[in-house]
């Protein structure tokens, strides 16, 4: 069934500073189980590694994607490879990578640990999770995305589709197609790419970026999680991105069932339209938010 990968992404060339590295046949490498997901820039998979025995997340990219994702990251350095950067991400809370480098048709693939799970996403919208769990899912998922700004990265797509959690009830951060160095490079202003849902104004307004548009989105996704509404009520785009510029975000006092106060000042902070307001990193809100009473968290 993999053989499907050469219909699906046609032949395409390498970065030159990537091309001493050895091509692997996905064709023989891998045994396809099943299509688990399908990206704007890529096809994920469940797979055997015909090498290791072991089931993994096969993520293949298109080529022509991912060169025009990386062209709008920067327009001054070279972008590194999704797999380039995840595979230095090793934590708890993070989807670890096993392997990374290019096919014998130039696509640029990753091999992750397969997580048998469902997003943060399904988890809210599956109404079957109470208070308690739901600030310690957010605390592993602060964890995960922490140890990624500790590594010098920003992540650029934080949205309840890309934390899993698995059977054991622990939290994996994925995806890291539109991650970048969190240096000058890649702050620079003009790299409007993520989810618009849970853009920064920052963003939004083409301005230099650092770690605080995650910090920003992360808030956006827990207010969301614990409130089950974003604390915006445009649905259009435009208008959604005009409000997020022009005003500030809903107070989650007003949302019924009003959350606890404490817990209101950290979404609060998290979602400040102005980033020097913003939490100053998310290092110290697993603590914070583990140590809310569960009896005053929303129900």
């Amino acid at each position: 069934m993999l053989g499907k990968l050469k219909e699906i992404f046609g032949p395409g060339r390498s970065s030159p500073s990537k091309g001493s590295r050895r091509r692997v046949n996905l064709e023989r490498r891998f045994a396809i189980v099943s299509e688990t997901a399908r990206g704007s820039m890529s096809r994920i998979y469940r797979a055997l590694d015909n090498e290791t025995g072991r089931t993994v997340c096969l993520k293949v990219q298109s080529v022509a994607k991912n060169e025009a994702a990386t062209s709008r990251a920067s327009a001054h350095a070279a972008r590194p490879l999704e797999g380039e950067m995840a595979i230095h991400l090793v934590h708890p809370q993070i989807v670890r990578t096993f392997e990374w480098g290019l096919s014998t048709h130039g696509e640029h693939f990753v091999v992750m640990e397969y997580i048998d799970g469902v997003s943060l996403q399904f988890v809210r919208e599956a109404r079957s999770t109470g208070p308690a769990e739901k600030l310690e899912l957010l605390a592993q998922a602060a964890e995960g995305l922490a140890a990624v700004h500790a590594a010098g990265y920003i992540h650029h797509d934080i949205n309840p589709r890309n934390f899993l959690v698995n059977r054991e009830q622990q939290v994996k951060l994925i995806d890291f197609g539109l991650t970048v160095p969190n240096t000058p490079a890649f702050c620079r202003p003009g790299n409007r790419t993520g989810t618009l849902q849970y853009m920064a104004p920052e963003l939004l307004r083409r301005e230099p970026i650092d770690e605080r548009i995650d910090i920003f989105a992360f808030g956006v996704m827990a207010f969301e999680f614990l409130t089950d509404r974003l604390p915006y009520d445009a649905t259009n785009s435009i208008r959604l991105m005009l409000q997020r510029i022009n005003t500030e975000p809903l107070d989650p006092a007003l949302v019924e069932p009003k959350p606890s106060e404490e817990l209101c000042t950290i979404l609060r902070q998290l979602t400040a339209r102005r980033k020097e307001q913003r939490w100053p990193g998310l290092g110290t809100l697993p603590v914070a938010l583990r140590s809310l009473p569960v009896e005053q968290s929303p129900v």
